[in-house]
Parts: structure tokens; C-alpha cells; sequence
């Protein structure tokens, strides 16, 4: 399986399975078809827009940190019957889930939080590890009772919540030190309390997006916001902050693009930015 370094920090995407294809116009409403005429690399051969439940395996000297933990193995009746692939994604990366030594979760949407407990929901899927996650979005989710929401809440309550009752959740703020080269990069707007996260390791940088961006051609268009941005407003505005800091080289890892090209850097074309990933 084709991996990642920033430094001495090894990035290893794997995944918990792919969504089914839609029409761009479901993910991003108020963006106009004729928009995607100039972002057809972001679409398929049939012009679909394609997501994967991605996560992210950061092996540093001392730990084993996964990102995020997909869909799993109980997903809103919309789906069907979920691709259920992390444990085997992992498995073929030669990762057992008792090495996983923490699990950061970049924000607590459904297709986040999946495998945080075992299939049964009975302990922690990942049995030696920590979990950490925003205080932000714990309270907001522990709270809401939005009727559109009520999916993301059931997930919460069923799949997350359990966890503070085992006595491994952390709940953290602002920005926080995952290990000593994984610090919390508050980058707000998709959900109130989303955390992205900043690799620094022997003088290099990377960063690893969650869900800042949910299709290549936000690198690009900044403004187009996902239906699921609970702040529309202010995740175009962190796109934007983030997009900032991201330069030509950098590693960046941003789950829901197409595994196996969701690492990747920017490139610069007439003064834009672009996602390019870096195929395996």
C-alpha cells in the first residue's frame, strides 16, 4: 500500500469504502452545472460526483494515529448496506486495530465516527487506543435538535457517545498536541467544532484537511460550499485561511477525495490554486 512522509511522520490512507456516485448538484446545490464545465478532473467519465469514506493512518516514532473512522458498519437506511471496509483497509495495510494507539476524529458527523465502537456497540472498536475530539461539536451534537440533523444525531448517540462511558474520550479545543509533531488546526464552519491537523516533523509540513474540502474543485473554488457545511459562511471562509498556508510540495491528505488520490499537494496554474493528487 503507497505511503506518505512528512518527515518522520508515515501517512498511510486507507478506507472505509466509497459513496455512490451522484450528480454534483446533490453535494453542492447552489453551484451551477455550467460551473463544473471548467472542473471536469473533479467529476468521473459520467460527469458524478464521487466521495470516499476516507481515513488516515499517521505512524510516528511513538505512536499510531488513526483519522477519522468512516461510515462503519451502521449507516442511515439511505445508504443500503454500508461498504463496512475499514477493518479490512487496515488489515491490508498491515495495521491491527490494538496498534492504533489514538483516534482523532476531525469532527463528529456519521461518516466520521462509524467504527469508534465495536459492530455490536458494546466497547471501543479500537481497544488500547485514546479517542479525541472537539468539545465543540460534542456539545453541539449532545444538544441539537435540528430536524434535518436528526440522522448525524442518532449516529452521535448511538455510535460516539458510549465512548465517554469507557473512560478513553478526551475532549479538546482550540489547538491541542495530538504527539509531539500532530498539533489540532481549528478550522471551523463544516461543523462548529471541525479540527484539521498540522504536521511538523524535521523541519517539513503537512496537513491533513478532514472536511475542509469534500471535492477537488474547492481547491480552486473556495466559495462553493457542501450541503452539509452547518456554517456555509464560515467554512468558505476557512477554505480560504487554509488555503493560505497550503503551498506547492506540501503534503496534504483530505479524506473524501477518491482513495488512492487523496494525498496529494496544490499546484499553481494563472494564480490559482489546484488540487493535485499524487496517484499510486
Amino acid at each position: 500500500m503507497e505511503s506518505y512522509r512528512v518527515g518522520d511522520i508515515e501517512i498511510i490512507p486507507v478506507t472505509d469504502g466509497e459513496a455512490p456516485p451522484v450528480d454534483p448538484d446533490w453535494p453542492f446545490p447552489d453551484v451551477p452545472a455550467s460551473r463544473w464545465q471548467d472542473h471536469g478532473y473533479a467529476l468521473d467519465e459520467h460527469g458524478q460526483h464521487r466521495s470516499n469514506f476516507g481515513s488516515m493512518v499517521l505512524r510516528t516514532p511513538n505512536a499510531t494515529v488513526l483519522v477519522d473512522t468512516g461510515l462503519g458498519p451502521h449507516a442511515p437506511a439511505r445508504f443500503g448496506t454500508p461498504p463496512a471496509e475499514l477493518p479490512r483497509s487496515l488489515a491490508r495495510a498491515g495495521i491491527a486495530p490494538d496498534e492504533i494507539t489514538d483516534v482523532f476524529l476531525t469532527h463528529l458527523h456519521y461518516d466520521h465516527i462509524g467504527w469508534a465502537l465495536t459492530e455490536d456497540g458494546n466497547a471501543p472498536f479500537f481497544p488500547r487506543a485514546r479517542y479525541l475530539a472537539s468539545k465543540t461539536d460534542w456539545d453541539f451534537w449532545k444538544d441539537c435538535d435540528d430536524p434535518d440533523r436528526t440522522e448525524h444525531v442518532a449516529s452521535f448517540n448511538s455510535r460516539f457517545a458510549p465512548l465517554l462511558s469507557h473512560g478513553v474520550l478526551e475532549l479538546i479545543d482550540g489547538e491541542s498536541r495530538v504527539t509531539n509533531a500532530v498539533h489540532t488546526l481549528p478550522t471551523p464552519g463544516h461543523t462548529p467544532g471541525h479540527l484539521s491537523l498540522l504536521l511538523e516533523s524535521d523541519g517539513v509540513r503537512g496537513v491533513v484537511t478532514g472536511d475542509v474540502f469534500h471535492s477537488a474543485a474547492q481547491f480552486a473554488e473556495p466559495e462553493w460550499s457542501h450541503r452539509a457545511d452547518v456554517d456555509p459562511a464560515a467554512a468558505r471562509d476557512t477554505r480560504k485561511l487554509l488555503l493560505e498556508r497550503l503551498i506547492p510540495g506540501m503534503v496534504i491528505a483530505s479524506g473524501h477525495l477518491l482513495h488512492g488520490s487523496n494525498i496529494g499537494t496544490v499546484a499553481i496554474v494563472n494564480g490559482r490554486k489546484y488540487w493535485q493528487g499524487f496517484d499510486g
